[in-house]
């Protein structure tokens, strides 16, 4: 999982440079507050955004200024691994941002269970284009609406076309069986790697290990029973027969991605991220969607950023006139997409030129429309490690198979207690 944040939770984000060409809007250096009062038009924003996301973001900022003369998108520049404490401090002193991003998979109990988060049911029940957006755009608690996550990051299968050529692999598996047939072939061939991914005893182990679980509608809310064990099953078959390298236990999604672009390996898991850098490969490269389990279909958590209003901002109406036009719009969408390559919510986003005629990321956006959900726990962090590190101890060699589904299923119950007992 990729975060463009200092720390790393469940959610990812493309990576990113310094923030540079900012102009145009007021920039403050995290120390102001909300921007002014009563007849002020001015909208404060609290941004961790680097590099192009940043880009992106005073891009969309810019126009909205040049279209609502008088208004002002203040963005704080703020530090991702403060900005929880921040946003929770502002709370107690009626001084929260007008909007905020943030880390939603990680964030999003804690922020609404703070009194952070505005609810904005009202205005997404009369958002004209609510239609466009899949179920995961919306955050949700008690069936009200506190959180946007209106473009995302996700992981899918890349394939090295060159060496399935080589081995006789006609096409790119579609399914967990057909991936595991064609890791045989290629391991009796004996010339290349199998394949590629992150088995860090840490969320982003967790994080290419779940999709075998939730396309048979497995998450963490119901971690248990027979399918959990037949996929710690096949994380072992796969340590065992050389598919995955042992080194994979504690390779990153950069460690992985490094190695798919050796060229040594068929096959490679990683994410939407990942696709500017497949282009400069001296190999002929594809994707797919994540490989879909037994009797399932493949589904995918989502990552990215949240979007949000503040609970004491006294510019609610203006934030959301924000976000209905810089943010949710298909021209938004396309924009985040060419400056930063994150992957739009939006159906419709899909059709346009500059995505649809891209066959390398249609499989990201198919993946965008049917991503899980993930729990709603303040202990999300921790309910993924566990499952990280049961993962990567099979890869490793260090605990069997059976040990690591039993250890795995009992963690992620005491992490969810642990987080105040909610999940769903």
């Amino acid at each position: 999982m990729h975060s463009s944040r200092a720390r790393r939770g469940g959610a990812l984000l493309l990576t990113a440079g310094l923030a540079t060409g900012l102009s145009a809007c007021a920039i403050s250096d995290g120390t102001g507050g909300t921007g002014g009062s009563g007849d002020d038009q001015t909208l404060t924003f609290w941004s961790y955004y680097q590099g192009t996301q940043a880009d992106w973001l005073q891009a969309q900022a810019d126009e909205f200024e040049k279209n609502n003369p008088g208004m002002t998108i203040d963005i704080v520049k703020t530090v991702g691994d403060q900005q929880d404490q921040k946003l929770l401090a502002s709370v107690a002193t009626g001084d929260t941002p007008d909007l905020f991003i943030n880390n939603i998979v990680v964030d999003y109990p804690t922020l609404v269970a703070g009194g952070v988060t505005a609810d904005l049911t009202e205005y997404w029940d009369d958002f004209a284009d609510k239609d466009q957006f899949s179920e995961s755009a919306t955050w949700t608690t008690d069936d009200r609406v506190y959180n946007l996550l209106p473009f995302t990051n996700l992981i899918g299968l890349y394939y090295n076309q060159d060496i399935l050529s080589e081995v006789g692999i006609d096409t790119p598996p579609t399914t967990l069986d057909e991936l595991q047939t064609a890791l045989e072939t290629v391991k009796a061939d004996g010339r290349y790697q199998g394949i590629a991914l992150s088995g860090a005893p840490t969320v982003e182990g967790a994080w290419l290990f779940a999709p075998q679980l939730l396309g048979q509608g497995i998450d963490y809310c119901s971690f248990e029973g027979p399918e959990v064990d037949a996929a710690f099953d096949r994380v072992e078959t796969w340590a065992k027969a050389g598919y995955t390298p042992q080194a994979t236990a504690t390779w990153d999604q950069n460690d992985s991605w490094q190695q798919f672009a050796t060229g040594d390996y068929a096959f490679g898991i990683n994410g939407n991220w990942q696709l500017g850098n497949a282009a400069e490969a001296e190999f002929e490269w594809g994707t797919t969607q994540y490989a879909a389990p037994v009797g399932g279909e493949s589904i995918v958590y989502p990552g990215g950023e949240g979007f949000g209003i503040g609970a004491n901002s006294d510019k609610k109406d203006l934030a959301w006139k924000f976000l209905e036009e810089a943010v949710l719009t298909p021209e938004a969408g396309e924009s985040i997409f060419t400056i930063a390559g994150s992957i739009p919510v939006r159906a419709d986003v899909a059709e346009l030129p500059a995505i649809r005629d891209n066959a390398q990321v249609q499989p990201f956006v198919a993946a965008a429309q049917t991503s899980g959900s993930w729990p709603k726990n303040e202990n999300t962090a921790n309910i993924q490690k566990a499952l990280g590190e049961a993962v990567s101890s099979v890869i490793s060699g260090q605990t069997s198979a059976a040990d690591a589904s039993a250890a795995a299923i009992a963690d992620i119950k005491a992490a969810i207690e642990d987080g105040g007992g909610g999940c769903s």
